[in-house]
């Protein structure tokens, strides 16, 4: 299964960029990208949301996901979460399967 920076990596060899640019689309410092891209850190969510954006891919795209999938997830998960108090246990172990990606 492929980690995020080899997603990235990817995405860049197919599109003609270089991990220079993408620095420079996302003001992201190069040590830091570098770390991102050879799986040393795992980037935060608002670090994947400009690399997704710079390369105008999906998040669940440099995560590996199936979007569709991953969309009725998360509506699922937040109709879980609405009814908090009155969800059932299952419900509540379900809710917590989708959030962990169990």
């Amino acid at each position: 299964m492929n980690n995020v920076g080899e997603t990235v990596k990817e995405i860049l060899k197919k599109s003609g960029k270089t991990q220079v640019d993408l620095c420079e689309m996302t003001g992201i410092k190069p040590a830091a990208m570098s770390k991102y891209l050879s799986g040393e850190k795992m980037p935060r969510t608002e670090i994947l949301m400009k690399i997704a954006d710079a390369l105008d891919v999906s998040l669940y795209t440099l995560l590996g996901k199936d979007e569709e999938r991953s969309v009725y997830e998360i509506c699922r998960s937040a109709l879980l979460a609405r009814s908090g108090n009155e969800m059932t246990e299952e419900e509540r172990k379900d809710l917590i399967k989708l959030i962990l990606g169990d």
